[in-house]
């Protein structure tokens, strides 16, 4: 068992940590693009609420003080597809673009009673666009291309522990700590439609960054009246400098044809750092149990949890030693999640319950206002989001097989600005080894 996990998790990361387009989205063009594309398909459907929703069956990043929520000897390696499908509208015109990649993936156990480890890679941010603009010129036409790509990976380690655990209460911490890789290109290129061949001029800007990352976390959960539960969650990226090199090159010449061109300019190697500011996200979590009386007077016992999370970036703290500052807004986030179990005891009735009533079911909504402006009109970033969880419970196994759908919308309310619309559909599998097959367990001879 551990060898099929350790082959599983080297074949993903060699595959993953190859450069990959994984957004198409015109947004993505500032700074080091866009930032906070990692939610898996299981916080996706409870309105992207990844703060306060953690059991023994869910890995949850999101929040490094609950890697230690695992069950004992059970590690879960969890690993996903994501699938969005994107309108662009601008006037009377419009655009389609997909894009598939995998969802971020890790494994993550826990540590004798009170400790949780996990590692294993992200996505910190996405760049994928592409912009063109034609101006008519006398009796010619210039066509301006703009073109970005790359991301930005970060591989981590997280550490949890418990410095309260009573009877009702329990208070955790946890962090993780990242090492962030990649690169992403910005290309601008501009040429005369009616001349052959076509001539003109290309701006190719390249960024290579190579630093380390951490975050914090830390939750509190009180029981009280045996069935109910509340949960309050924090999480802050503190500011940080991420270290960075910026090649920039300056070329004339046929386009289209990279054997023919003369370069006007060029600056490598130039180091610096990019300031990205802090975030802080704050969650609030409420689960009850109750008896849900069926047929013969039998009973499931059924859950249902409310999540809410609130986020905040101030962007105007964004610096970077090889641009001015894109962005002048400070961004929120604000979404509610609900999940509804029939029968939460799922393993321990796995004969006297029917499958559907082994299911998660999930839907949300949530709201973002985004750091960038149309017309010195903020961008909003809202939708609705629905979701289920499959378990696996063949030899009482902790594995799920979770499905998200998110359907929204970015705007600024202006019919004449840039509006995207999008559908995003996830898949998302956690394997768990069974419960013959605990990791970390003492052999004991009859």
């Amino acid at each position: 068992m551990y060898s099929k996990f350790l082959l599983i998790f080297t074949l993903i990361l060699s595959v993953y940590g190859r450069s990959q387009q994984t957004s198409n989205s015109p947004f993505t063009a500032y700074g080091l693009g866009e930032k906070g594309n990692d939610m898996l398909a299981s916080f996706t459907g409870i309105g992207t609420c990844g703060l306060t929703y953690f059991d023994s069956t869910v890995f949850n990043p999101h929040n490094p003080a609950t890697y230690n929520t695992l069950g004992q000897g059970q590690p879960l390696f969890t690993i996903g597809l994501n699938t969005q499908i994107n309108q662009y509208t601008l006037g009377n015109k419009s655009s389609y673009r997909t894009t598939a990649y995998p969802d971020p993936f890790a494994l993550a156990f826990t540590l004798k009673k009170h400790f949780g480890l996990a590692f294993g890679l992200r996505p910190f941010t996405e760049k994928g666009y592409e912009i063109v603009d034609t101006t008519v010129v006398g009796s010619d036409s210039i066509e301006y291309r703009y073109l970005g790509k790359g991301n930005i990976n970060r591989f981590f380690i997280g550490l949890s522990s418990n410095i309260l655990k009573l009877e009702n209460t329990v208070l955790s911490v946890g962090a993780n700590l990242g090492y962030l890789f990649g690169t992403t290109n910005n290309e601008r290129n501009s040429r005369l439609l009616d001349n052959t061949p076509l001539d003109g001029g290309v701006s190719w800007n390249t960024l290579k960054v190579s630093s380390l990352h951490y975050e914090f976390g830390t939750y509190f959960k009180q029981t009280f009246l045996t069935n109910h539960h509340l949960t309050l969650a924090a999480v802050i990226e503190p500011m940080q400098k991420i270290n960075a090199t910026n090649d920039a090159y300056l070329f004339y010449g046929i386009i289209g044809d990279p054997e023919q061109y003369d370069t006007l300019g060029q600056n490598t190697g130039v180091k610096g750092n990019i300031r990205m500011p802090a975030t802080v996200q704050f969650g609030l979590g409420y689960t009850f149990w109750f008896n849900d009386k069926k047929s013969n007077n039998n009973f499931r016992n059924s859950e249902i949890a409310f999540h809410t999370n609130y986020s905040r970036t101030d962007w105007t703290n964004f610096e970077s030693s090889f641009e001015n500052s894109p962005f002048s807004l400070l961004s929120t986030k604000i979404a509610i999640g609900l999940q509804y179990t029939p029968e939460r005891e799922y393993l321990e009735n796995a004969v006297s319950s029917k499958f559907y009533e082994k299911m998660h079911y999930r839907a949300g909504l949530y709201q973002n206002l985004l750091p960038y402006s149309i017309s010195n009109v903020q961008l909003k970033d809202e939708g609705i989001t629905l979701g289920i969880g499959l378990p696996i419970i063949t030899q009482n196994t902790l594995s799920t097989i979770n499905f998200g759908l998110s359907l929204g919308q970015r705007t600024s309310g202006a019919e004449t600005g840039l509006n995207e619309k999008y559908l995003g559909i996830q898949l998302g599998i956690s394997i768990a080894p069974s419960a013959y097959e605990r990791w970390f367990r003492k052999l004991k001879l009859d």
